[in-house]
């Protein structure tokens, strides 16, 4: 079986899922390829008969950019996909909301994978409560997941499709309400305005380069960013080397301290059922 991998990350922890999930597939001696979302040619999915895309949450759900990519497929009839995400505590809709969009595009989903990953978010405290993940048990059942998925494909393909996973849409929640009316439009009225510091900026271009959708342009005169396209995502915040990207995130760490204890809620009761492994001390970062 030809399997292709199709994931985005930032700070790597999806890329270190997708990488294990392909050495896992490797090993059960079906080929496995791995692109960025940004590297994919759309005209060479048809080619496989099995494709995997792997996404961090956004917001409770698959990012913009994930979104779009998905859109822009092909519509292939009956082709088989895998799901995989890593999120901060909270999977949300993400796998709903990848399934419906993948369905019309004629894929079947046939599983999913997930995991708890360490994260930066700059309005929040170091270190976060999900640090040291993906941990080793989470990256082995990774592999497991890879070296199992082409044998549950073909039981799929060969008519048993009472091992397809059941999706449903949650809505009721705090954070289901919270991620539906956080859009791209209430994004940009709630998020910091970046600044370039131009004494600081030496143009080495790390932003404009690891920008998911190309919203960055430091070469322009003058240098833009959060351009139209941005989704929000305040990786070049983080990413640059020199601190020449500024923001005040004053307000968003204020409206940030409830939902952190949500999460840390949501990690007990994780921990409770064996799901989850803390590394550090909760009352560290309350």
């Amino acid at each position: 079986m030809n399997v292709l991998i199709i994931y985005f990350s930032q700070t790597g922890n999806t890329e270190k899922i997708a990488e294990k999930i392909q050495s896992g597939i490797i090993e059960s001696e079906n080929n496995c390829e791995i692109a960025k979302i940004k590297n994919v040619n759309m005209d060479e999915i048809k080619n496989y008969d099995l494709i995997g895309i792997g996404t961090p949450t956004f917001f409770y759900r698959e990012p913009k950019n994930v979104q779009s990519f998905i859109q822009k497929m092909q519509f292939l009839k009956g082709k088989h996909s895998f799901l995989f995400c890593t999120h901060g505590s909270q999977i949300g809709n993400t796998f709903y909301y990848m399934k419906e969009e993948l369905n019309k595009k004629g894929f079947i989903i046939i599983s999913l994978f997930d995991s708890y990953a360490s994260s930066s978010i700059q309005f929040y405290p170091t270190p976060m409560q999900t640090t040291g993940h993906p941990d080793e048990i989470e990256l082995r059942e990774a592999e497991d997941f890879g070296r199992n998925i082409c044998d549950l494909s073909m039981k799929i393909y060969s008519g048993d499709n009472t091992i397809i996973p059941e999706f449903k849409l949650i809505s009721d929640t705090w954070w289901a309400q919270e991620s539906n009316m956080l859009t791209l439009k209430i994004l940009r009225k709630i998020s910091p305005r970046f600044q370039i510091n131009l004494d600081k900026c030496t143009k080495c271009l790390k932003c404009q380069e690891n920008c998911p959708v190309n919203a960055i342009n430091i070469e322009s005169l003058p240098p833009e960013i959060q351009k139209e396209d941005c989704i929000f995502c305040w990786f070049c915040e983080k990413l640059c080397p020199e601190g020449a990207i500024e923001a005040d995130w004053s307000l968003l760490r204020e409206r940030a301290k409830i939902n952190l204890l949500k999460y840390i809620e949501f990690l007990k009761e994780a921990e409770e059922e064996g799901k989850f492994r803390p590394y550090i001390d909760y009352k560290k970062i309350l």
